[in-house]
């Protein structure tokens, strides 16, 4: 009967639209030239100023077409965090193996930013797979595969990772600097049971930070609303990622249509402080950001229990992984025994077929 009346609560609140607006906010990942190419168009800031909104902009280089924009940006009121990124061959996103590096990268986009004259409201780390591995892994899948098992053996990444991604928190903190990461829930699941396995594996990170903003993109992990209501709200979030419409490392990936972005908006907007969208561009080039000036959030979500189930039980079959992950050498003992009975089964199978043979 509680869980009846919550629901129908969520409902009347979407329907009416009786609730404090969010605030939306958009990563934007482009190079300094075509950055520049996209704020060229005169309408741009001005609607960004009229939606009230934020941007979360990727440092892909220190370019003076970056300093450009960003001199605008600041120029029109309009909030900025940099969204800390790497070289390709340095990992590109952040993760366990890369902390050094990412320590030496916010040391120069602060100098940089503080020689240009450039205002940031905060910083952002992007806790993600090492880069290096996806590239391995769309060239030569078996090359990845074979480096996996040993990782699980192997927790002193991760550990590492901790300390010293630790330190580079303690260093933007000193400098003023508010911090927010950018994270995939799953990770927030293993944590919470206490194992670190499919972390070991991936090089994903679990770092604590003030300001924690999952990347709930359904436009390729599906179970549009069940993975809101399991991973946003549920868990009474204040701040969440939707998307993706475009843009990014990987062209190729599937992207939500207006209908869809919508929908997820409508979702989570009468529970959270901050709608984060990736990305800027792609809302651009599919005509989505004018469409957010009069957003009309009072057409009602219907639940769908179907979706939560499914996503539930994506959950649970990920935390099951990571618990049979844990103990490899269990696992791996596992595998080779159950190989051992297929292989005597089909030497007794073939010993019997040939007897017949022979005897026949």
């Amino acid at each position: 009967m509680k869980r009846q009346i919550l629901l129908l609560y969520f409902v009347i609140v979407t329907a009416s639209g009786i609730f404090a607006k969010p605030i939306f906010s958009f990563f934007n990942e482009m190079k300094g030239p075509e950055l520049k190419a996209l704020f060229a168009d005169s309408t741009l800031i001005p609607t960004l100023q009229t939606l009230g909104a934020e941007i979360r902009i990727g440092m892909l280089d220190l370019s003076p077409e970056r300093a450009e924009v960003l001199h605008r940006l600041n120029l029109s009121g309009i909030p900025v965090v940099a969204w800390l990124l790497l070289p390709e061959e340095q990992g590109y996103w952040f993760h366990s193996s890369n902390g050094y590096v990412a320590i030496e990268r916010y040391k120069a986009i602060k100098q940089w930013a503080d020689a240009e004259g450039i205002l940031f409201k905060g910083i952002g780390i992007d806790l993600e797979l090492d880069m290096n591995d996806f590239k391995l892994g769309q060239s030569d899948p078996w090359a990845l595969i074979r480096q996996l098992p040993g990782r699980l053996y192997d927790k002193k990444p991760i550990e590492e990772g901790r300390r010293v991604y630790q330190q580079l928190l303690e260093l933007i903190k000193q400098d003023g600097y508010p911090v927010e990461s950018y994270y995939a829930s799953f990770v927030k699941d293993e944590t919470n049971i206490g194992s670190t396995s499919i972390q070991q594996l991936t090089k994903f990170l679990d770092v604590k930070v003030e300001k924690e903003i999952p990347m709930l993109y359904t436009s390729f992990m599906g179970n549009a609303y069940g993975l809101l209501k399991i991973y946003a709200l549920d868990l009474k979030l204040q701040y969440v990622a939707l998307g993706s419409t475009g843009g990014g490392v990987d062209t190729t990936l599937t992207t939500l249509t207006w209908e869809q972005l919508a929908h997820d908006i409508r979702v989570v907007a009468p529970m959270v402080k901050e709608i984060h969208i990736f990305s800027l561009e792609g809302c651009i080039w599919k005509g989505y950001l004018l469409r957010l000036v009069d957003f009309d959030y009072s057409v009602p979500v219907v639940p769908n229990e179907k979706e939560v189930e499914a996503a539930k039980s994506m959950q649970n079959m990920f935390i099951r992984a990571s618990k049979v992950l844990s103990h490899p050498t269990l696992l791996f003992g596992s595998v080779i025994l159950v190989v051992l009975l297929i292989g005597l089964m089909l030497y007794w199978f073939v010993r019997f077929v040939i007897r017949r043979f022979i005897n026949a």
